[in-house]
């Protein structure tokens, strides 16, 4: 469990990927190539950024013939980043 806790976190220290996971739960799935475009970053980022939000769990992906697609996980993620974002702005 703590390894997973630690994964999650790590994966939480990029800014695009927390805007990723934002991006996913408002649009409910996205392509790599798509994402490209909505975040200007370049096609290996984006698929690193994949990778290492799919390593922690938080997003999935799906082949749909020649495109793999992305979805977050569960929306969980979104409510503790939603949280944080509390925190950090001093609202208790």
């Amino acid at each position: 469990m703590n390894d997973q806790i630690i994964r999650i976190t790590r994966a939480l220290n990029h800014p695009i990927r927390i805007q990723i996971l934002y991006y996913l739960n408002d649009n409910k799935q996205s392509s790599v190539n798509n994402l490209v475009k909505q975040f200007d970053v370049s096609q290996p980022a984006i698929s690193r950024h994949l990778r290492i939000l799919e390593e922690a769990r938080l997003v999935k992906s799906e082949r749909v013939k020649q495109e793999k697609y992305y979805y977050l996980f569960d929306n969980h993620i979104i409510k503790i980043l939603d949280v944080l974002r509390q925190h950090a702005k001093g609202e208790f």
